[in-house]
């Protein structure tokens, strides 16, 4: 059993040199650590380079193309039996990959994923909470619906016939993200442990919710079309099972695609999202974006921007 782990970056040098280096310390079982840039245009080559290992296999994208779509790059270079998925914000804890390769190795059925937790190098952890034994789309979809899990990460390796048979979208923003984990909760069995096998940082640059308002604004504004597109796609592949046991999760993807949908002047998509998403679960970030759609985009990047 071989692992391979696929680590995507965009203008994070320094951190991907420390997730690379964490990564190569994880013994026999490590295949190869392939790491996609994507387009940062700065010295992150040059830092993967000096590493000078022959298990690293870099890929540099020509053009930015978001992290889903440098996620599908990294996963279609991975040969291994397993693939492990890691952030440039990322690094395995020692002794990580034997400890999935456990986990693998405890289940008593075949399985497809492999779920262990972030300790956040604020103190926290993520998931808050995971579920015993094997688990499949039903089991899957009600822990990303519960309160203290709905959008965290967790360290996540997916099988070789997995990785094959579910693809990333290449879509930008952080709900192709969504969009993938639902796929493949759908499409194979998954066992978590409890173990905390990886470090999160909390202040890397350019991330989802890192920099000035401004620099997030400008970045939800363009990623917005391509999240219209991939909450579509949920919608249309997973709307029903959401709906039966995820409500608090489908209710946050209706508030993120009305949120773009208005970013991308699709006002009368935006306004069916909120009311579809206030008859599923009423919160105050559904009903104070209902107030907003009515608002020129003008207003609404004011309001974005006072709220820091």
């Amino acid at each position: 059993m071989l692992f391979d782990v696929a680590i995507t970056s965009y203008r994070r040098p320094a951190m991907v040199n420390d997730a690379v280096v964490s990564c190569l310390n994880q013994g026999q079982l490590l295949n190869k650590v392939i790491v996609v840039d994507d387009a940062s245009e700065d010295n992150t080559a040059k830092v993967i380079h000096s590493i000078n290992d022959p298990r690293i296999v870099f890929l540099q994208r020509t053009e930015n193309g978001g992290i889903a779509a440098a996620r599908r790059d990294a996963f279609g270079l991975s040969d291994a039996d397993w693939t492990v998925s890691l952030d440039s914000d990322h690094e395995l804890l020692p002794g990580a990959i034997e400890g999935l390769a456990k986990l693998c190795e405890s289940a008593p059925r075949a399985v497809d994923i492999l779920g262990a937790r972030y300790k956040w190098d604020t103190g926290g952890v993520t998931p808050v909470n995971v579920p015993e034994g094997i688990v499949g789309y039903r089991e899957r979809i009600i822990l990303s619906g519960q309160q203290d899990n709905i959008g965290t990460d967790y360290l996540c390796a997916v099988s070789k016939r997995l990785r094959q048979s579910v693809q990333w979208e290449p879509l930008r923003g952080s709900l192709p993200d969504s969009l993938f984990q639902l796929d493949a909760a759908k499409s194979g069995r998954a066992i978590f442990t409890p173990a905390i096998l990886g470090l999160q940082k909390s202040d890397g640059a350019h991330g989802w919710t890192r920099g000035s308002a401004e620099q997030r604004w400008a970045r939800r504004r363009q990623d917005a079309p391509d999240s219209v597109k991939a909450l579509k796609l949920i919608l249309i592949r997973h709307a029903t099972a959401l709906q039966d046991w995820g409500a608090l999760n489908l209710a946050n993807l209706y508030t993120k695609g009305a949120f773009y949908a208005l970013l991308s002047g699709q006002r009368s998509q935006a306004r069916k999202w909120l009311l579809d998403g206030l008859k599923v679960k009423a919160s105050l970030a559904l009903l104070g974006l209902t107030v907003c759609s009515a608002l020129p985009q003008q207003a609404l990047r004011r309001i974005y921007l006072l709220r820091g």
